[in-house]
């Protein structure tokens, strides 16, 4: 039997898929190919997987939420995260909200792509600079208590930020990118989500 980690509420599969890949960010794919990744990720007991509002301009939500449709028992199998947070200013380019007006209309976003009504963990993809982390993750919360989200987390936050965050609101997970090649977690992150009860999700495990 697979062993587990808890993420949340809930307990997932030691190993994820990161569904990034359900775009052409790797390269060209297909619907089809990407349900054969889920089909054989349901054969081998993985549970998680990890998507965003913006990889392929949704289109990841997108083919989830399809697969979902299709095989409606897997929304029993599969405990969804995704994010929100990245935007574009009025001149298109690259910025950051993490206001909750913003966060949760992103979120209904993605709740309507993937077919779900709550996700189990939302976390804020980037933060934004001029903004107090306490902020932002008491407007993540707020989304718990509006039932669209059923735990909260942060991607790519410094050891003091995730302290900062969990003085606000319970963060129930962080992502990094922690891999053969890239060990920075272990410069204090490590230890400060084992201190602080919050999950290390770890993407591009085998270094992209």
């Amino acid at each position: 039997m697979m062993q587990k980690r808890k993420l949340g509420t809930t307990e997932v599969s030691p190993l994820g898929i990161g569904a990034m890949s359900f775009g052409p960010f790797y390269g060209p794919t297909t619907q089809d190919e990407s349900f054969g990744v889920l089909d054989a990720a349901v054969e081998l007991g993985v549970t998680h997987i990890d998507t965003s509002n913006v990889y392929a301009g949704g289109k990841s939500e997108e083919t989830i939420g399809a697969y979902l449709a299709a095989n409606p028992w897997a929304k029993d199998h599969f405990v969804i995260a995704t994010k929100g947070g990245i935007t574009k200013d009025a001149d298109g380019n690259r910025c950051y909200r993490n206001d909750l007006d913003h966060l949760e209309a992103e979120l209904n976003g993605s709740l309507k792509r993937l077919g779900v009504d709550c996700v189990e963990v939302y976390y804020v993809h980037r933060r934004q600079a001029d903004m107090p982390i306490e902020d932002a993750a008491e407007a993540l919360q707020a989304l718990v208590a509006k039932g669209k989200c059923k735990s909260i987390g942060f991607s790519e936050i410094a050891p003091s930020s995730l302290r900062r965050a969990a003085a606000a609101a319970p963060i129930a997970a962080v992502q990094s990118e922690y891999s053969l090649s890239t060990r920075a977690p272990e410069l204090g992150l490590l230890q400060a989500t084992k201190e602080l009860g919050a999950a290390l999700v770890a993407f591009s495990p085998v270094g992209r």
